[in-house]
């Protein structure tokens, strides 16, 4: 049954027929024109939107009714009492009506477009408004509704409108009266444009952007559109009035005013055009007069374009140093403030990034206007994602292959809705010197409805690269239209592949998957950039890990729930926590590792000295940046100074330091920092923004070893007891393992010591069922033999499970010496299960009293082999209980790569850890068992001891979340393994 059927179509409810309608997208709304924010006259154009006199903003407390189901509408809605109210803009999810639903791929209903489901949620906004008659129309603004709209002013259907993420206008003059009025607003959970709205996020729903009451007069400007390249060369087209526009220069000089008719395109040439990039984000001034209104607009003279397969940008070659980024808050949802976005942009700016990808819909027009101001290449992207196709297509078993992505591509009843959101998009935003490149949409497929989106772009603007990456296909629509190639997730190796087969050039629009402990592959992907032109550079996947706050534990923690959290029919985990960022915008350690990475100068060694290179494009670094050394040996700082240099875009200069020549000592460094030479919007000056360690000198020379003297070993049949100096030790038999290790009658260990095999499974270890499968975590042991000999005790053994065979066989040999210390000897083959080791080392389970620890190693961020960019080698001192980095699911985490020494340190005791060679260290609260069954942080349980990893190796991190599987070169060496370890307790 049609259950519009079910009201009397004279009713409100029965005018609620478009929302599965694909040909009926704006009822009642004006036509799209560019964002645009009148003033009366005598105004500050370039002012705040809320401090014009002719906009009266409308946010705050609305009534509100929330319906489960539109079959519960009452006829008559409109006349309803509202006795609950809620915050305007919002999502209605975080006020108790509903659940959030985090899905990624799939469609959050059935597929059966243009229909959604009969109970389709529906709230009810009710707003008063008072009208006074004064000669102006009035133009009601909404600038983002989920996921669709009825209008109804004082009980009659003004209009509809869907497209969330891009603004729409009613023109409601006609149906308002002189005093109070009553804005009633419907808006639908789902409607036909659902199926072009399937973007990976926490599923939400309301009016989550601001609403706004603009008075136009009748004659009026209706748009305008700028044009301005980087030679100078400036364009302006006025219509529905004529006007006077008039030009200031960044520095304050007019370059002209002049009067513009309607419909007439102006034209000049600014001579010594100070131009636009991110680097030197210059804005001219635009203020646009009419006979009772003036606007202001920020202008940027920039030119992109590709040339020979290159994307430039001002005519020289660019690399996109890039995040995706969502409108993504724990606690406000889609809603973003201004000073929101200030922050997101300030800190991109601060950590290196020069791009964004506004993933996957348009931004509100303030995103834009600040990305402007503070300097970013912007990928515009359409509100276009149908992703769900994918698993529409296929069967269970996925025998259909991935083409199945295009089905609504190839659906002519959404030719027209596609086309739609590329308009809204490009001529909504088309002013914006920020935004470089178009892009269609993503995970669409491809088919005739994106050629058809893609030739309204073009159409539209010819002054901008055009982007688009799911071309996957069912048939044989060309997309030679798209004037780049873009990829997600490719290895580097798969890069160079791309390139050699297609002539246009690579952006990676999504790269280093940045789930949990990741981005180990940014060093890889970024060197990859910069070996051919053609390469264009990416968009790290993502800005911000996406949550909805739930509460806090009784001790205050922040309960941060994802995807299975809110009761959902269906969801995808955590897939979603998946940001350089935590949702409350304290950064992940990637976000540190892609500043590194993403630096603008780098340092390297020559044999005359140090040279420097710029990889800025437009700005000379040394009128942005300070530059100082530091000499440090073993740590301690021997010498520093400061750096005199110059150093043009792109070029490279050599320096020279005395004090760094013919170094000597045991491990000597200099490090180069660079900061920030003048305060800026987003930074102080002396802000740190990147650095560069290079090895001067390191001493390769073994410690002797030490005497043996003093040292017994007594044996009984199921262990050994050895006496070394004022330790004691204890060698089980059974277990093969050292169970007690006393300093003058003290113990200092809580559990035996453990040859450690497993870490908790990052979010990148896609191969950790393996590790469960071959039980690398909770193995039994098999003990061939034990013997003592002199200072020695050899041990042979091997760990396995039930079913298979033991995954490792070897030796295990402990040397013990007169000063109380260990050297713990571990040699070994794995067995064929075993195709990925996650670590091979020792831990540790010591009395909490160890409650510091000190290491001589890359900190003192968490540090990989394949994520230690952000870290310097140094000597660090911590409080264990402050080194866990808390992921929101709990994994491993903390290590420290590259240590030379390491030591868990008591009031009482130090225990030093030393090894034979380079090796990654631990400490922590929390046992590598507990952080691989734990869902959230807040439930972390301390174990009661402190847990002590010592390993001689480490698999990096990588981003095989989504991506490529970990690089050989960053995993461990199999089937052979080895360590070696001297263990040496001494006071403190």
């Amino acid at each position: 049954m049609d259950m519009r059927l079910m009201a009397e179509k004279n009713t409100p409810r029965g005018e609620m027929i478009y929302h599965e309608n694909p040909s009926a997208l704006h009822i009642g709304t004006l036509p799209d024109h560019c964002a645009m924010t009148p003033f009366a006259p005598g105004q500050d154009p370039f002012g705040k939107r809320e401090n014009s006199a002719r906009i009266e903003m409308l946010c705050g407390r609305w009534g509100f009714r929330f319906y489960d189901s539109i079959i519960d509408l009452e006829d008559d809605f409109t006349g309803a009492d509202f006795t609950e109210t809620i915050p305007v803009p919002s999502c209605w999810q975080l006020f108790g009506y509903d659940i959030p639903q985090y899905t990624n791929v799939c469609y959050p209903i059935t597929y059966d477009p243009p229909y959604i489901p009969d109970d389709t949620p529906v709230g009810v906004y009710r707003k008063e408004y008072t009208y006074k008659p004064d000669g102006y129309r009035r133009i009601l603004t909404f600038e983002g509704v989920d996921s669709c709209l009825y209008l109804y002013v004082n009980g009659k259907f003004a209009g509809y409108t869907q497209v969330s993420h891009a603004f729409s206008e009613f023109d409601v003059t006609d149906f308002l009266h002189e005093g109070e009025n009553v804005f009633i607003c419907a808006v639908l959970k789902w409607c036909d444009g659902t199926y072009l709205e399937d973007q990976d996020k926490i599923r939400m729903s309301g009016i989550f952007r601001d609403v706004y009451m603009v008075s136009r007069p009748e004659r009026r400007a209706e748009d305008h559109r700028i044009t301005a390249d980087c030679e100078g060369n400036f364009t302006f087209t006025l219509k529905g009035t004529d006007g006077v526009i008039t030009l200031v220069s960044p520095g304050g000089e007019t370059v002209f005013s002049e009067k513009v008719k309607n419909g007439e395109t102006f034209k000049y040439t600014v001579s010594d055009v100070k131009q636009w990039s991110p680097e030197i984000p210059s804005l001219y001034k635009l203020t646009i007069e009419t006979d009772s209104e003036i606007f202001g607009e920020c202008v940027g003279f920039r030119t992109a374009e590709v040339k020979d397969g290159i994307v430039t940008f001002n005519g020289k070659p660019i690399k996109l140093r890039g995040v995706n980024r969502h409108d993504s808050y724990p606690d406000t949802g889609y809603c973003a403030s201004e000073e929101q976005i200030r922050t997101d942009l300030s800190m991109m700016k601060r950590h290196n990034i020069n791009a964004v990808r506004t993933s996957h819909y348009p931004n509100s027009p303030l995103f834009y206007r600040l990305c402007d101001e503070y300097g970013f290449y912007v990928i515009a992207e359409a509100d276009l994602e149908s992703h769900g196709c994918v698993e529409v297509y296929n069967d269970f078993k996925w025998t259909k292959g991935y083409g199945g992505i295009a089905l609504i591509a190839m659906d002519g009843q959404f030719k027209e809705a596609i086309a739609d959101r590329a308009r809204k998009l490009v001529i909504q935003h088309f002013n914006h010197p920020s935004i470089f490149m178009w892009s269609l949409g993503n995970e669409s497929g491809w088919g005739e409805n994106m050629l058809n989106e893609a030739k309204v772009i073009k159409s539209l603007d010819s002054t901008r690269i055009l982007h688009y990456e799911s071309t996957h296909h069912l048939d044989d629509t060309p997309n030679d239209i798209l004037d780049v190639v873009s990829r997600m997730y490719p290895s580097p190796a798969e890069m160079k592949d791309i390139i050699a087969e297609d002539k246009r050039p690579l952006v990676l629009c999504e790269y280093s998957h940045s789930m949990g402990n990741g981005n180990g592959d940014l060093e890889d992907y970024r060197n990859t950039f910069h070996s051919d032109p053609r390469f264009a550079g990416g968009c790290i996947w993502e800005w911000c890990d996406h949550s909805v706050i739930q509460g806090k534990t009784p001790d205050g923690k922040v309960k941060c729930g994802y995807g299975g959290d809110f009761g959902e029919r269906h969801n995808d985990g955590n897939f979603c926590m998946d940001g350089v960022v935590y949702p409350d915008r304290t950064p992940h350690t990637g976000l540190l590792e892609a500043k590194q990475v993403y630096r603008p100068v780098r340092v390297e060694r020559t044999e005359k000295g140090f040279r420097l290179t710029s990889f800025l494009v437009f700005e000379n670094a040394a009128n942005i940046l300070d530059c100082r050394y530091m000499i440090t040996e073993m740590g301690k700082k021997t010498a520093e100074g400061t750096v005199d240099f110059d150093l043009p875009p792109m070029e490279s200069r050599e320096i020279t330091l005395p004090e760094a020549e013919n170094p000597t000592g045991e491990s000597v460094y200099i490090t180069f920092i660079f900061t920030a030479k003048e305060k800026t919007s987003w930074c102080e000056k002396g802000y740190f923004i990147c650095r560069d360690q290079i090895k001067l000198h390191e001493n390769t020379e073994k410690a002797p070893e030490p005497s043996a003297e003093g040292v017994d070993i007594s044996a009984e049949k199921t262990r050994f007891i050895v006496t070394a100096g004022d330790m004691r030790y204890v060698i089980d038999r059974r277990k093969g393992c050292i169970s007690s290790m006393e300093k003058k009658g003290a113990e200092l260990l809580d559990r035996p010591v453990e040859l450690n095999f497993f870490r908790a499974p990052t979010d990148n270890d896609t191969m950790k069922e393996d590790w469960y499968r071959a039980h690398l975590n909770d193995y039994v042991t098999k003990v061939y033999s034990t013997c003592a000999e002199g200072n020695r005790v050899t041990i042979s053994h091997s760990f396995g499970w039930s079913i298979y065979q033991p995954f490792y066989r070897g030796e295990l040999v402990l040397r013990f010496y007169g000063d109380g210390s260990v050297r713990i000897t571990a040699d070994g083959e794995t067995g064929e299960k075993v195709a990925f080791l996650p670590r091979f080392g020792l831990r540790f389970f010591l009395k909490k009293s160890f409650d510091t620890a000190r290491y001589y190693g890359y900190g003192p961020y968490e540090s990989y082999c394949d994520k230690h960019h952000a870290s310097c080698v140094g000597d660090y001192t911590a409080k264990i209980s402050e080194m866990h980095e808390d992921y929101i699911r709990p994994q491993e985490n903390s290590s420290h790569f590259g240590c030379k020494f390491a030591e868990a340190i008591s009031p009482e005791t130090v225990i030093r850890f030393t090894s034979d060679r380079d090796f990654s260290f631990n400490a922590s609260e929390y046992t590598q068992e507990e952080l691989a069954k734990k869902r959230h942080n807040y439930e972390l349980e301390k174990c009661g001891s402190t847990v002590i990893c010592a390993d001689s190796g480490m698999a990096g991190v990588g981003s095989a979340s989504c991506g490529p599987q970990l690089d050989e070169k960053y995993r461990i060496p199999l089937p052979k393994v080895h360590l070696e370890f001297t263990v040496s307790p001494a006071n403190s």
